[in-house]
């Protein structure tokens, strides 16, 4: 199941308390579906324990038996058959059958958590999620412009850093950053996928640092084996040019030394000298060599 399938199968087993928050809930998926008006009410969705929980939720706040099939592309739509009966349906939210425009009645809110309710829906009706180990990204899928300001303006007055874009000829609401989504979940009534969201967020947070962690290592090793190599050079040529035995007896042991072992560290060169010096001294006699080197370039 993709976490889209998980978050609404966990948001259609929450039992609603009151009866304003059911009304909400069933306006946000009915107000977001794929109409809205005295013509036709329909709405979709590809889980049908979503569409179980809108037609038991609307059969119970307005007594309408709402007709529900199933498309041969396994998607699921329910329908409100009959005009006396989307009449029914639009009154009961507060919609004029001759409304040109859709727009959020806030009069069908009694609270904070009925508008919490109503986000439920609409995610319900149009949202989806990406999955979270490959991106944090929320949206909402509207048909209409003006709807789709309502809810935006919903989501950022509830201090959600949401995001209008047109893409072809839908109007989606986003929002990006997963502690927006984290807020968002649990205020919709969806702790569980919220706090999968913070696991999976600390998951990739750990393998980053270590990746990171490793590549810095990694490029530390590169730098010190190339460091090594090129000392190396430098020794032979001081070998060919004038010989080892020009150099004072503390360049001539560690020259040997390095060239023996041109993946050593400074730390482990200086430790195994006849008389053991610390890493900047191993670092400056180096130096000292290549300079020696240099001259015969």
């Amino acid at each position: 199941m993709s976490f889209t399938a998980d978050v609404k199968t966990e948001l259609s087993d929450i039992s609603l308390l009151s009866q304003a928050q059911k009304k909400a809930y069933a306006y946000g998926f009915l107000l977001f579906g794929k109409s809205f008006n005295n013509r036709t009410v329909t709405c979709a969705s590809d889980y049908k324990c979503v569409i179980d929980s809108f037609s038991s939720v609307i059969s119970e706040i307005t007594g309408i038996e709402v007709s529900v099939s199933e498309l041969k592309s396994g998607k699921w739509v329910m329908k409100v058959p009959t005009v006396a009966e989307r009449r029914t349906l639009l009154e009961a939210f507060d919609h004029s059958v001759n409304e040109i425009s859709l727009r959020i009645n806030h009069g069908n809110f009694e609270d904070d958590e009925c508008y919490y309710a109503f986000l439920r829906g609409a995610f319900m009706s149009c949202g989806s999620l990406s999955d979270p180990n490959k991106g944090y990204h929320l949206e909402f899928v509207v048909q209409h412009n003006k709807l789709s300001n309502d809810l935006l303006k919903i989501l950022t007055d509830s201090e959600l850093s949401a995001k209008y874009i047109l893409r072809k000829y839908s109007h989606v609401i986003y929002i990006k950053g997963s502690e927006n989504i984290e807020d968002l979940l649990t205020m919709m009534g969806a702790p569980n996928s919220s706090l999968q969201l913070m696991g999976i967020k600390v998951q990739k947070d750990v393998r980053n640092k270590i990746n990171r962690k490793m590549n810095f290592e990694s490029a530390n090793m590169n730098r010190a084996i190339e460091a090594g190599l090129a000392q190396v050079e430098a020794i032979e040529i001081i070998e060919r040019k004038q010989g080892l035995d020009s150099l004072s007896d503390e360049l001539k042991e560690l020259a040997i030394l390095r060239k023996e072992n041109p993946d050593m560290s400074l730390k482990e060169l200086g430790s195994v000298l006849s008389v053991p010096i610390s890493r900047s001294g191993v670092n400056h006699r180096l130096a000292k060599l290549v300079s020696i080197a240099d001259k015969y370039r």
